[in-house]
């Protein structure tokens, strides 16, 4: 037999061609998922190696090795004439087949399909109808629908001095909010462009993932007393410039006003948005004429992170906002700013200090200065929101910034957040679209987005926009962790738990509420080893001084510990002195005073805690879903008609999918035999049954 037969008769070749269009169908799939996490490249370099290490060794595996009726074993110790080598060829064959199969599809599909498969948009998640889970649309959708959409990548600090940084971030802030004034554009938001902040994408491609059709680019260049800017609009589709200009003025504030408002009149005429007389007003308004405030104003701008910050980076953006104040008493976009910063450093420290005071002299300063722009009406929105809970007046204030800067993304996201509050989830889920498709790359709206469509019990949407915040940004435990509560309320306790393990927690302000979410489940699987880990990581969080004692008398109940919990709620008695002392209005305190005494049974004092807990906070749709401390402290202190009837009212007003929570917590064990239980944990199980 020549060495070719032999080839043939060891199936070398076939492994060689079924080796190739494996690796090739490989590389299609890992390059989309790569583009979709933005890995480095040299994560597909590392790859491309391993497939090229791999094909001499498969065909090396192929000439001597060979498949037998018991097992692989070596070619020189089988008797060729029980060889099956001619049968393991006719099912390589078929597998050949399949694979080019796979491999032609795809290629048709890329070749003609008219989108690009590695599209994040088009990635992340299944494409439905609905604009909430397409809010960022592929070029061949920008071109025909959204003529009238850009991004403003970040402007190159050219500048020998680092420090001009902050001058060049808060500059491209500045032209984003003058560009958001446009009722005729949509601008993607600040939080999405920042991303691409020395980037190396192509122009095409960042425009893709964005969702718009045109582009601005530029640099900046402190010297002195001098200033030059060059900026170019370029069209996506083509990657041509439509428009560039080089600006080299004298560096005072009047300049910098008149090159912004230069370059958004030229971005209009480009584009063919056509300004409102008020917006042309808007344009050529100057906020200070002290160039010194206006620095440390674009510097504040630069500082700010977004949505949700540390106490710590809202400080950094205090200082600077009262610099400015301080250089221009009359600068009412900068009292503005500093309102909101207070009034966000004043929900952030648990609402304890002065700084709604500050928050309030802050914002009636602006209000005198002018109380009709945007920025004063967006920090009255958000005093309003986080000050006083006051979401009516909040969306009347929000919805009054929208009028003048239809772009206002602060604004959007408020109004969203204060919709939800009051129960208007249509309104506001759309409004969270709205949010999205202007801040595509934000992880954190379509988890709140996912959020509320679970809420509402549109499991499969959610589904979308949780998968999506994921993708966007996986390390993030909100996103996960909301994720997993999906899981729950799909009564799949094990991918939940699976989803949680896979997270890393880190304890900061706020994060108790994972933890509380990895107790349930752990409690729910009778994991005694993950319940006691979980337990000790409670004393690094920073949640209430009583919520490690409440998750541990949780455990006693369950463990049937009664000592132990007797000796723990006498412990508690002095936190809860204390906290009705130094904290007695704060929530925290009064859901404490509801845990207590559902733990000790005292099922007056618990319906007064109850009482005073409600009068404490005003009407809030997701309090009744969000708030599982008063079902718990009903169940513990065996008062089930209380109980039976909060989750009625729970039921009633947002469906039989809130129950999981109940169906899977054993601190509900001893009233699963109730009538009127079965009857609530019937319809929850008759809904699962409808979604799966």
């Amino acid at each position: 037999m020549s060495f070719f037969e032999e080839l043939k008769r060891r199936n070398v070749f076939r492994v060689a061609i079924g080796y190739a269009i494996t690796a090739w169908l490989l590389l299609q799939f890992v390059d989309l998922v790569l583009e979709n996490v933005n890995a480095p490249d040299w994560v597909m370099q590392v790859f491309m190696l391993g497939l090229a290490i791999g094909f001499p060794l498969a065909i090396f595996f192929a000439w001597a090795f060979e498949m037998t009726p018991d097992g692989v074993k070596r070619e020189s110790e089988v008797d060729r004439s029980i060889s099956i080598t001619r049968a393991t060829g006719r099912k390589m064959d078929r597998n050949i087949i399949i694979a080019m199969a796979l491999a032609l599809a795809y290629f048709a599909y890329d070749k003609f399909s008219g989108q690009e498969p590695d599209s994040p948009a088009e990635t992340a998640e299944p494409r439905t109808e609905t604009a909430a889970e397409t809010p960022a649309p592929t070029m061949s959708q920008a071109s025909k629908s959204d003529e009238k959409s850009i991004a403003v990548l970040p402007l190159v600090n050219r500048s020998i001095q680092a420090e001009d940084a902050f001058f060049a971030e808060g500059l491209h802030d500045e032209l984003l909010t003058q560009l958001s004034r446009i009722s005729a554009l949509r601008v993607i938001s600040r939080t999405s462009v920042m991303g691409y902040a020395g980037t190396t994408k192509r122009i095409p491609d960042i425009a893709r993932e964005l969702g718009v059709k045109t582009l601005l680019e530029g640099g900046v260049q402190r010297s002195g007393n001098r200033v030059r800017i060059n900026v170019q609009l370029i069209d996506a589709a083509t990657d041509e410039h439509l428009w560039a200009e080089v600006y080299d003025r004298e560096l005072t504030a009047d300049n910098l006003f008149d090159i912004q408002s230069d370059i958004t009149q030229a971005i209009a005429n480009a584009l063919q948005a056509v300004l409102t007389g008020e917006e042309q007003q808007n344009l050529e308004q100057k906020p200070t004429e002290n160039f010194e405030a206006y620095a440390y104003y674009l510097r504040g701008k630069a500082e700010s992170k977004g949505y949700g910050r540390r106490i710590e980076d809202i400080d950094r953006t205090i200082e600077s906002f009262q610099t400015a104040i301080d250089l221009d008493p009359q600068f009412a976009a900068a009292y503005a700013s500093i309102a909101i910063d207070w009034t966000e450093k004043f929900w952030a420290s648990n609402k304890l200090g002065d700084e709604l005071q500050h928050a309030l002299k802050a914002l009636q300063r602006a209000q005198e200065l002018a109380p009709e722009s945007p920025e004063t009406l967006t920090a009255e929105g958000y005093y309003h929101y986080w000050g006083h809970l006051d979401y009516a007046q909040a969306i009347s204030a929000f919805d009054r910034a929208l009028e003048n800067e239809p772009g206002n993304y602060l604004a959007l996201r408020g109004k969203a957040y204060a919709l939800r509050r009051l129960g208007d989830f249509e309104e506001s889920i759309a409004t969270m679209e709205k949010v999205i498709s202007i801040d595509p790359l934000d992880p954190d709206m379509p988890a709140d987005l996912g959020y509320t469509l679970m809420r509402k019990g549109q499991v499969e949407r959610a589904t979308v926009m949780m998968n999506r915040s994921v993708t966007l940004a996986a390390e993030k435990p909100w996103s996960r962790f909301t994720r997993a509560e999906l899981f729950l309320m799909q009564g799949s306790l094990e991918q939940a738990a699976q989803t949680t393990r896979s997270t890393t927690v880190g304890f900061a302000r706020g994060q108790g509420y994972y933890l509380d979410i990895m107790l349930m489940i752990a409690r729910a699987q009778a994991d005694a080893e993950r319940v006691d880990k979980i337990l000790s990581s409670y004393e690094s969080a920073d949640s209430q001084s009583l919520g490690p004692k409440i998750s541990q008398a949780l455990v006693y109940l369950d463990r049937g510990e009664q000592d132990k919990l007797n000796a723990l709620i006498s412990d508690m008695e002095e936190d809860i002195q204390t906290s009705k002392r130094e904290q007695p209005g704060k929530e925290a305190t009064l859901l404490g005073l509801v845990s207590f005494y559902g733990l000790k049974q005292d099922r007056a004092r618990l319906a007064e805690a109850v009482e005073a807990y409600y009068a404490a906070v005003n009407p809030d749709a997701l309090r009744i879903v969000e708030n599982r401390t008063i079902p718990t402290a009903y169940a513990i202190a065996g008062d089930f008609d209380a109980l039976l009837d909060y989750l009625d009212r729970m039921v009633e007003q947002f469906g039989p999918w809130e129950f999981y929570y109940f169906a899977l917590d054993p601190s509900f064990d001893e009233m699963r035999d109730l009538p009127r239980f079965q009857a609530l944990d019937k319809q929850y199980r008759q809904w699962l049954e409808q979604i799966q």
